[in-house]
C-alpha cells in the first residue's frame, strides 16, 4: 500500500512540473491536443545552424497568457541522444509570436556526445548526418502546452575546384573551355561563372568582388564552359580573374578560389614549337603511350620499341622483330606491342616477359583487362584472346576478313570490335566467348567502335554512325567526303571524325547532328584527334602537318614535319604534344598548358595507355 501511495505522489509530482527527459522521451511519440502550435521555420536543405534552431513562431490558440519556455531535444539515428536545451522564461500571448534566440537568451545547452560538441562549437552547425529534433513548450511550472519536431539531414557541400585555365598562366585558345571539379556531395547542382579583367594593382579577389563582369553566366548545369563565340574576345596580354560558385536551390554550397590567366596571341612563339626529336629508322606510324612516370613509349617500322624520356633522351629500345604498329601500356605497366611479329609483352624496364608469332601480322591495339586477359584483331581474320601471363591464345572469334582497328571493353566487362567483313561484334568472355550481337555494314569500319555515354560510335565509308548498347542502330551521318579516323567524343558529348578532304566534322552525339567543321588541312586525315582539357584539338595529315584548332573551330597553328603524319597523337599533363611521322621522327611540340581531357573518349584509344578499357567503378587499371 505504501509503495502504491509513493507510486501515486510521482504522478501528480510530474503532471504539476514534469521532468523534461521523461517528457521528450514519452509524449514524443504520443501526440496531444495542447494549446500552443508550434511552427518551425525550415532551416535550408542540407544544412542546420545552432542558430536556426531559435527561429520559431508559437501560435497561442488559448485566451490564456503564459509565463513559458522551450526544451530543445536532438537526437541521430546512430548516436541516440546528442544535446538538449532549456530556454529562459518568456511571455506568450494569445495569438502568433515570432521568435529567435535574442528573445531566449540565455540558454542553457547540455551535451551528450563530445564529438557533436565539438564540431558544433567549431564550425557553428551540425556536422554531416540525418537528426531528429524535437521542440517543447512547457508553461513555467506547468506542463506541456505545446510541440513539434522535425528531421533533417545534413550534408556539407564542398565548393567547386577549379581545373582549367590553370591559374596565373596564358592561354591561347580564343575560346577556352573553362572546367571545374563539381559541388561534392553531387547532386541537383547549378553553377554560376564570373570572369572579370584585373586592373593594375588590384588584386585577383579584389578585382572579382568590384570589377564589372566581362562575362557572366548562370544556371550551369554541366561541370565546364565553353566560352562563347558571341561574347568580346579577350585582349591578348590582359589579365583576367575567374570564379565558380555551386547552387543547391537557392542555397550557396560554396563559392571556388579565384585564379587568374592571361590572353596571350595565336601567333605566341611558344606555341606550336619543337621540344625536341628522337629518330627511329623507319616511318612513325604507332600512336605513343604515356607510361605513369612519364615516359614515352613508341614504336617504329624500324623494328623497334621505344623509350623517351620526357627530356627527350633515349631510355632504352627493344627490337621487335618487325615494323612496330601499337604500343600500350597495361596492369601492372608492362608493356604490349603489336606488328609483323605478332604480340609481344616487355616489362617497365623493356625487357621481354613473353612474345607470340603465330598469329601472324597484327596492326590493331590489344586491349588488357587486369583479370588477365587481352583482346586483339588480327591480320588473319581472328579476334583472339590471350592469357596476358605466358601469352599463349586460348580462344578465338573467326570473321569474315582482316582486322585492323582497336577492341574496346565498357564497365560490364562486354567486349566490342569492328571486323574486316563490315561486322560491329558484341561478346563477353569469362570461360568462353559467348557472341551477343553484330551489326552489318555495306561497307568495312574505318573507325571504332568508342563508348560514351551508354552508345556505341563507330565509322566506315562516308558514315558515322551511333549504335545502342544492343546493336540497334540511333542515327548515322553522311559526310562529303570518307571517313578516315576514329571517331572521338568530347566531354560535352560532341563526336569529332576526320576525312579525306583534310577536315574535321563535329557532331551532335545523341542526335548526329551537324554542329560545326574544322577546315584547313593539306591532305587526308588517318590520324585520330585528340583533346586536351579546355577543348582544343591536334592531329596530323598526310599534308606533313600537326594541326592544333581550338572548340570553335579556329586554326590555332600547324607544326610541320617532314612526312605525312598518320600517328595519332597523344598529349601530356602539361600540355605538350607527342605523335611521330612518316619522317623516321617521334616528336614533342609544345602545346597549351593543358593536359588531356579526362572525360568522353578524347583521343586514340580512350587513354594515354592507349588501352581502351572503361574500367569498372572501384577496378584498377
Amino acid at each position: 500500500m505504501l509503495s502504491l501511495l509513493i507510486a501515486l505522489i510521482m504522478v501528480f509530482a510530474c503532471l504539476a512540473d514534469p521532468p523534461q527527459s521523461y517528457l521528450a522521451s514519452r509524449e514524443r511519440f504520443e501526440p496531444l491536443q495542447l494549446p500552443v502550435e508550434v511552427i518551425l521555420i525550415s532551416p535550408p536543405s542540407g544544412q542546420m545552424y545552432v542558430e536556426a534552431l531559435w527561429r520559431i513562431q508559437l501560435f497561442n490558440t488559448s485566451s490564456e497568457m503564459y509565463n513559458a519556455y522551450l526544451f530543445v531535444l536532438i537526437e541521430s539515428s546512430g548516436e541516440g541522444i546528442l544535446m538538449e536545451a532549456t530556454t529562459s522564461v518568456f511571455l506568450l500571448p494569445p495569438g502568433l509570436l515570432v521568435l529567435s534566440s535574442a528573445e531566449l537568451s540565455p540558454i542553457n545547452t547540455e551535451f551528450f556526445n563530445n564529438d557533436f560538441k565539438e564540431a558544433v562549437e567549431r564550425m557553428g552547425d551540425f556536422p554531416d548526418g540525418n537528426y531528429t529534433i524535437t521542440i517543447y513548450v512547457y508553461e513555467e511550472g506547468g506542463g506541456l502546452i505545446g510541440q513539434s519536431g522535425f528531421e533533417q539531414n545534413v550534408e556539407h557541400h564542398s565548393p567547386p575546384m577549379l581545373t582549367y585555365p590553370f591559374d596565373e598562366t596564358a592561354i591561347l585558345e580564343p575560346l577556352p573551355v573553362f572546367c571545374w571539379f563539381p559541388s561534392l556531395p553531387q547532386g541537383i547542382c547549378e553553377y554560376s561563372l564570373r570572369i572579370v579583367e584585373v586592373n593594375e594593382d588590384q588584386s585577383p579577389e579584389s578585382a572579382i568582388s568590384a570589377n564589372p563582369g566581362w562575362l557572366v553566366a548562370d544556371n550551369l548545369i554541366m561541370e565546364e564552359f565553353p566560352y562563347p563565340i558571341y561574347a568580346d574576345a579577350f585582349r591578348s596580354g590582359h589579365e583576367y580573374a575567374w570564379m565558380v560558385e555551386a547552387f543547391y536551390g537557392d542555397v550557396s554550397a560554396g563559392q571556388s578560389e579565384v585564379w587568374t590567366f592571361t590572353s596571350g596571341s595565336l601567333t605566341d612563339e611558344a606555341a606550336g614549337t619543337e621540344l625536341w626529336s628522337v629518330e627511329t629508322g623507319g616511318e612513325v606510324l604507332c600512336s605513343p603511350a604515356l607510361a605513369l612516370d612519364g615516359s614515352i613509349i613508341c614504336g617504329s617500322s624500324d623494328g623497334f620499341i621505344y623509350s623517351i624520356d620526357p627530356d627527350g633522351s633515349e631510355l632504352w629500345r627493344y627490337p621487335a622483330g618487325g615494323a612496330v604498329y601499337s604500343v600500350v601500356i597495361g596492369p601492372y605497366l608492362n608493356i604490349y606491342s603489336t606488328g609483323e611479329f605478332g604480340v609481344c609483352c616487355l616489362d617497365p624496364i623493356g625487357s621481354l616477359l613473353w612474345r607470340n608469332r603465330d598469329t601472324g601480322l597484327i596492326k590493331a591495339c590489344p586491349v588488357i583487362i587486369p583479370g588477365g586477359r587481352m583482346f586483339v584483331g588480327a591480320a588473319d581474320g581472328n579476334f583472339y584472346v590471350f592469357d596476358t601471363k605466358g601469352g599463349c591464345v586460348i580462344d578465338s572469334v573467326v570473321t569474315g576478313a582482316g582486322l585492323s582497328h582497336p577492341a574496346v571493353i565498357d564497365s560490364t566487362g562486354s567486349i566490342f570490335f569492328a571486323g574486316g567483313d563490315h561486322r560491329i561484334y558484341a561478346i563477353e568472355y569469362e570461360t568462353e566467348v559467348i557472341q551477343q550481337w553484330t551489326f552489318r555494314t555495306d561497307e568495312p569500319f574505318s573507325g571504332g567502335p568508342i563508348i560514351f555515354g551508354g552508345f556505341i560510335y563507330a565509322s566506315y565509308g562516308r558514315y558515322v554512325c551511333c549504335f545502342d548498347m544492343t546493336g540497334v542502330q540511333q542515327w548515322r551521318y553522311s559526310l562529303p567526303s570518307d571517313v578516315l579516323t576514329g571517331p572521338v567524343v568530347s566531354g560535352s558529348g560532341a563526336v569529332y571524325v576526320g576525312t579525306a578532304r583534310g577536315n574535321i566534322f563535329v557532331l551532335e552525339g545523341e542526335t548526329g547532328s551537324r554542329i560545326g567543321i574544322m577546315h584547313g588541312a593539306g591532305g587526308a586525315i588517318y590520324s585520330t584527334p585528340a583533346l586536351n582539357a579546355s577543348g582544343t584539338l591536334f592531329f596530323g595529315a598526310d599534308d606533313g602537318n600537326l594541326h592544333s584548332f581550338s572548340p570553335a573551330g579556329f586554326r590555332i597553328w600547324e607544326f610541320e614535319t617532314g612526312g605525312v603524319v598518320r600517328s595519332s597523337p597523344a598529349i601530356g599533363i602539361d600540355g605538350t604534344i607527342y605523335f611521330g611521322s612518316s619522317d623516321h621522327m617521334i616528336y614533342a611540340v609544345t602545346g597549351p598548358v593543358a593536359g588531356p581531357m579526362t572525360a568522353g573518349w578524347p583521343k586514340f584509344c580512350l587513354n594515354n595507355h592507349n588501352n581502351g578499357h572503361i574500367p569498372a567503378r572501384g577496378e584498377e587499371l
